[in-house]
């Protein structure tokens, strides 16, 4: 039997097993037992609900999950939620999420509510920024809420949100009284030789408390699985890389009484990377004599932040409760890139050795003002929870490139230039939303709508003349959802929403020249129109005593959705332009449940089965090099049919535990991949894009407390072996691309920690 076919079965049989399972529940007394849809969510509606009671799918996943997996990065956290995927590509490391297939800023990023910095990608591997600036020791929940939310959330909300929540004193201290709470923790990972220590503190005095956590991190190259590819003549590791970063979250909070209270926020995180990259030498197509020698890579990215929050339970005719934030933050990029090369000099031509450092700085500054407020209201026939607020921003975005020679044979200057100019975005945002409810609760309909506007200004300076008219953008997005309780058990519901996207300011404003034989010449486009998806969702629910389980079907369609469009060869010149496409879909269905074993069958108290299915597909209008269009093509960024079946148990003592996952992923249809993007040469020659084959992956974790105050943690990943790809990796690259085993996952790995409370 096939892998897809064993993979296929096993999927229908998990998901008979937890629904047939949950349904018996259906005369059940009410759950004794949390469930996966007793989680909270904060994400969905801006108010705090269960998961069985929002009309979107939405994931949560806690700080106590993330201990338990031994969660180290985003990647880490997203192992075992099928449809959502992490981008790595090697120097900056784990960069973007994709939710469903949208990707990059296509996805909204928050800590705390504040936004994350913008991700950029160009044709050269100097000018990258990813969007991993978060340390997981500090976060208590992460919500990863699925499809267009831009109703609630805004702009850059047209794929979905994954919003990261911080740790607060009171996650650390007892409910009333001064009290003091110091932890300890230090762990190792082999898959990246990463040695992880982390000391926090917690107090309350009175009506203040205060919070400090600390976390170092050092880390080599995540490892691959093979080493040189068949021919040898590919590099198949891993470039090597020391990697340090180090973390620090610290709050204070003061209850002023009753009604109010205030809280000061600080957060500085700072990661620094020095890279050989090996797998560049010789990879470049010069046409010299000898190969590329030599490329290092220095990098770092910053972020830091300070915000206050007042919270005020007020109970006032025009709200009952006000929260207002108010935060500063400034993320930046710096990539310093060494190189050396043969170029040729001379009026007798001969070869001689040209080094240069090539210094690229990204910094992204905003202020962030939020106001939410809540009102109940109470009629005969029906209740409302009416929520409203207002989002200001200003961002300023800055780069600066410069090009020093070191060897310089062949006389080349010195350069110091932008290539985007500077630029200030302010934004404005107002929403309202009601979650009305009818029937005694058994129906509750939530609409909502948000104005939104941006206006973004661009400044000349020495390092860049060209001059652009000011922008403004402005939309409407609204959303409608409901949700009906059949029984005490089974639940549906279904939801329109809609989605929108500003145009990034790299799209915009960014030009690049790169002088090969053909140059290329990434063009910009200041008038490109905002992204905009229209997403409908419906799904069923069952949560009992016997455990719960959800499943879902979405549609997606979006509107000029910006892509880079190859415009031709003009002059020995390739240009490129980022441009408006339209008729983007994506369809698919999802599944996750999970069955209380002791409940069911008898199994000790603590047992339970929990499995996850996502599928979907989606196309779109793309072009290739030549400019030709290609219409109803696959979407790239759709991941292959993936699942997650796990059976876990935790003692009711709580001082042991465990979870056994299998992870089976199918092998990527190559009638699913779009050839748009693989050069022209490639396409002549057969080439084809590499589609991975499935694979089933094995991981076993663990913890133990010897004694009240000791947690002792271990995990072994990837158990069999497997020698595998993630689609997002590699899509893109053809067949014939001769250092694809550079990205393969590790193999065999394990991870290790203990962790100390006082």
């Amino acid at each position: 039997m096939s892998l897809s076919a064993i993979q296929k079965t096993h999927l229908a049989l998990a998901i008979m097993a937890v629904a047939t399972a949950t349904a018996q529940a259906e005369d059940a007394l009410p759950s004794t037992q949390p469930t996966l849809l007793d989680q909270v969510t904060v994400s969905a509606t801006l108010t705090e609900q269960n998961l069985d009671s929002v009309a979107s799918s939405v994931d949560v996943t806690t700080a106590d999950d993330i201990e338990k997996r031994m969660v180290n990065d985003i990647d880490d956290l997203v192992r075992y939620e099928p449809g959502v995927t992490v981008t790595d590509d090697g120097r900056t490391g784990a960069g973007s999420f994709n939710i469903r297939g949208m990707d990059a800023n296509r996805v909204k990023i928050t800590v705390d509510s504040v936004d994350q910095a913008k991700a950029f990608d160009s044709t050269q591997i100097f000018l990258r920024s990813q969007r991993n600036f978060i340390d997981l020791e500090t976060i208590k929940a992460v919500e990863v809420l699925k499809g267009p939310a831009s109703t609630v959330h805004g702009s850059d909300a047209i794929g979905g949100v994954v919003a990261f929540v911080t740790k607060d004193p009171a996650d650390f201290l007892k409910h009333e009284g001064d009290d003091g709470y110091v932890s300890l923790k230090g762990g190792y990972s082999s898959a990246d030789s990463a040695f992880t220590e982390t000391a926090t503190f917690a107090n309350r005095s009175g009506d203040l408390e205060s919070l400090l956590i600390y976390t170092r991190r050092d880390a080599k190259e995540t490892r691959t699985h093979g080493g040189a590819d068949v021919t040898g003549d590919a590099r198949g590791e891993a470039d090597p890389k020391d990697i340090g970063i180090n973390n620090v979250l610290g709050k204070l909070q003061y209850q002023v009484n009753d009604n109010h209270r205030v809280g000061l926020t600080a957060e500085w995180r700072d990661l620094n990377s020095k890279t050989d990259l090996l797998s560049m030498v010789g990879a470049q197509p010069t046409g010299n004599p000898s190969p590329y020698g030599k490329f290092n890579a220095d990098d770092s990215t910053r972020r830091q932040r300070l915000g206050l929050f007042h919270e005020w339970e007020a109970f006032a005719p025009a709200f009952d409760t006000l929260k207002w934030t108010l935060n500063w933050q400034e993320t930046e990029t710096n990539q310093i890139t060494y190189d050396e090369m043969q170029v040729e000099t001379g009026s007798f031509p001969k070869w001689e050795t040209q080094a240069r450092h090539k210094d690229y700085v990204y910094r992204e500054t905003s202020w962030q003002l939020g106001l939410n407020m809540t009102k109940w209201l109470d009629f005969k026939w029906s209740d409302h929870l009416i929520s409203y607020g207002l989002e200001l921003e200003r961002k300023e975005q800055n780069n600066l490139n410069k090009t020093t020679y070191v060897k310089n044979p062949a006389g080349e200057k010195n350069d110091i230039s932008r290539y985007a100019p500077l630029a200030t975005v302010d934004s404005a945002g107002f929403y309202l939303q009601d979650e009305i409810s009818f029937l005694d609760d058994r129906l509750t309909v939530t609409p909502g709508i948000r104005y939104d506007s941006f206006s973004p200004k661009t400044e000349t300076d020495q390092y860049y003349q060209k001059a652009y008219k000011d922008q403004s953008y402005d939309s409407w997005s609204g959303k409608l959802g409901a949700v009906y309780k059949f029984t005490d058990v089974f639940s549906g519901f279904a939801q329109y929403s809609q989605g929108f996207g500003t145009p990034d300011l790299f799209a915009m404003y960014f030009e690049e020249i790169v002088p090969l034989p053909v140059s290329i010449h990434v063009m910009p486009n200041p008038n490109l129109k905002p992204e905009k998806s229209d997403s409908i969702e419906v799904g069923l629910r069952a949560n009992g005593r016997l455990g719960s389980a959800e499943i879902t079907a979405f549609y997606n369609r979006y509107d000029d959705f910006i892509e880079l469009v190859p415009l031709g060869i003009v002059n020995r010149e390739a240009r490129f332009q980022y441009q408006n496409l339209d008729d983007t879909t994506i369809k698919g269905l999802e599944f996750k449940g999970q069955l209380w074993l002791d409940e069911a069958m008898g199994a000790p108290t603590g047992t339970s089965f929990k499995t996850a299915v996502a599928w979907s597909e989606g196309q779109g209008t793309f072009s290739n090099d030549k400019g030709e269009l290609f219409k109803d093509d696959p979407l790239n960024s759709i991941a292959p049919l993936t699942a997650v079946i796990g059976l876990a148990y935790d003692a009711p003592s709580d001082n042991w535990g465990g979870e056994l996952m299998w992870t089976l992923v199918a092998a990527k249809d190559k009638n699913d991949i779009s050839n748009s993007d693989i050069a022209s040469d490639e396409s002549e020659a057969g080439g084809e894009q590499f589609a991975t084959p499935g694979y089933g992956i094995v991981d076993m974790t663990a913890y133990y407390k010897p004694i009240k105050d000791v947690t002792l943690t271990a995990g072994m990943f990837n158990i069999t072996d497997k020698k595998y790809w993630k689609w997002d990796d590699v899509r893109g690259l053809p067949t014939t691309y001769e250092g694809l085993n550079r990205y393969t996952q590790p193999g065999r790995n394990f991870a290790v920690s203990v962790k100390w409370e006082i």
